[in-house]
């Protein structure tokens, strides 16, 4: 046997002790069609991407289950568990669902896998953002609480704080630059406006005058190296993992939302 084989083999074998996962289609409220479809997408990725489970994503329990298979287990009533039928009918153990709302002007994602055979919640998971980007920055974290496995690890923000740290001090020098060279360049200016003052040799005042200027331009290219690395920092750090609770934007100014324990 090949090692090619015995790696395929293993693979295989790899993927079948995993339990399986269907990621439901997300119930939206007050969002568009493409936000939910972005960040389902975005959802299958990470899930399958951290290994756990093996994943059914909602398009494809859409092209197992056909529509009208889909329409027989949405539609049926009350006394029936559809999310135990879907999983039935595809084989899977756990059921992923979830909700993305809009409150304010914030996104919500709340999530809940369901363990169908004991059926019963195995976690549940709340994610407040004020953009969809910073909404799926959140996702690592969020479906790691709500399967219950192990959360990844926070990205270090060592390198953002020393470009925000390095920037700040790059201001405060450039700061002080400027305010020496403004201050020596408006004593230049006072000597030259007083008459009875005692003049110093030009080659003296022309010195003088290439000394400021030095300043003006250090001051200058400090200021801009400040400004640009604290950009950088704030570009490079690490997404906020998020929580159940968030100070979001609302219509009326600002307000507190979310799932409270």
């Amino acid at each position: 046997m090949s090692a090619l084989t015995v790696l395929t083999l293993s693979l295989a074998l790899s993927a079948a002790d995993k339990p399986k996962l269907a990621v439901l289609d997300l119930n939206a409220a007050g969002v568009g069609p493409a936000t939910v479809t972005s960040v389902q997408e975005a959802m299958t990725a990470h899930l399958s991407k951290r290994g756990f489970f093996s994943v059914i994503s909602a398009a494809d329990i859409r092209a197992m289950l056909g529509v009208e298979r889909q329409r027989q287990l949405l539609g049926c009533n009350e006394e029936t568990s559809c999310t135990a039928e879907i999983a039935n009918a595809l084989g899977s153990r756990f059921v992923l669902s979830g909700t993305l709302s809009k409150l304010g002007d914030a996104l919500q994602l709340s999530l809940q896998m369901l363990d169908t055979q004991k059926g019963q919640p195995v976690a549940r998971s709340t994610r407040l953002a004020d953009t969809e980007r910073a909404l799926v920055g959140m996702l690592p974290w969020a479906l790691a609480e709500a399967t219950a496995t192990p959360a990844p690890p926070k990205p270090s923000v060592v390198l953002p704080w020393t470009c925000i740290g390095l920037g700040a001090a790059s201001l405060a020098v450039g700061g002080i630059l400027g305010v020496t060279a403004l201050t020596r360049d408006g004593a230049l200016s006072k000597e030259f406006s007083e008459p009875n003052g005692s003049l110093k040799s030009l080659a003296t005042y022309r010195e003088e005058a290439q000394s400021v200027g030095l300043l003006k331009s250090l001051s200058l290219v400090t200021l801009l190296s400040g400004g640009a690395l604290l950009a950088l920092g704030a570009v490079l750090f690490p997404p906020d993992t998020g929580g159940a609770v968030a100070f979001v934007p609302s219509p009326n100014g600002f307000a507190f939302a979310g799932v409270w324990p």
